[in-house]
């Protein structure tokens, strides 16, 4: 049997090294990355984040990113009625970010009284409503009280076209699937109680579709 020598071995066993190594830098660029990708936003980031326009969808994971300092600047931008282009961000944000505090500014922004015709940036953080308690009912449970409470409430406001009739339909869905999307025992709950008091066929159907089987919010929230 022919026997290979040390030193016909080290040209392969150099290559082998040197794949290794590429291997070990390219996983250490990975590492870096996650770590980079996890570190707290800084409340200036959290603030650029939700001035960004996204196209396709909030990303979740980055939105989770956000800290007590910067969901203490999305809150200040959200209680600025002059911000009002980026108030469905900020309650989206605010909703991932599970921070404490985040369903009292959610809350607050929602309570704010409002009449007549109401603007398109308005309407539009109204619409996120639902989805941003559904995120922030993770860490606070009484986020699902408040949206099953939405399932009887009419606006007192109207958008364009949309009649006060409307309104309350856009707004007991948006609670239901809401409710659905947050995966929570409590909220199956609501939704079956909500199905037991439905007196509208198709609201009842609604809730039927949103339950079965329970389903989460999908992998983003537009705008």
């Amino acid at each position: 049997m022919r026997l290979i020598s040390r030193e016909g071995a080290r040209p392969g066993s150099g290559s082998v090294r040197r794949l290794w190594a590429s291997l070990i830098l390219v996983a250490l660029g990975f590492l870096y990355a996650d770590i980079a990708f996890a570190q707290e936003m800084t409340a200036d980031e959290a603030e650029d984040f939700v001035r960004t326009r996204w196209f396709e969808g909030m990303p979740e994971a980055e939105a989770r990113r956000i800290g007590a300092e910067g969901a203490a600047r999305i809150a200040a931008l959200l209680d600025d009625p002059d911000e009002a282009g980026v108030h469905a961000n900020a309650l989206l944000a605010l909703g991932l970010s599970e921070q404490p505090g985040a369903y009292e500014a959610i809350v607050a922004w929602a309570d704010q009284p409002r009449s007549g015709e109401i603007d398109r940036a308005t309407f539009r953080a109204w619409q996120a409503l639902p989805f941003a308690l559904g995120y922030v009912a993770q860490q606070d449970r009484r986020a699902v009280a408040r949206l099953e409470a939405e399932l009887d409430r009419v606006p007192g406001f109207s958008f364009r076209h949309q009649t006060p009739a409307r309104m309350r339909d856009l707004t007991r869905r948006g609670a239901v699937n809401a409710l659905s999307g947050s995966g929570l025992p409590e909220a199956r709950a609501a939704l079956q109680r909500a199905r037991a008091a439905a007196t509208d066929p198709e609201f009842r159907r609604h809730i039927d579709e949103a339950d079965a089987p329970a389903r989460s919010f999908g992998p983003e929230v537009g705008r």
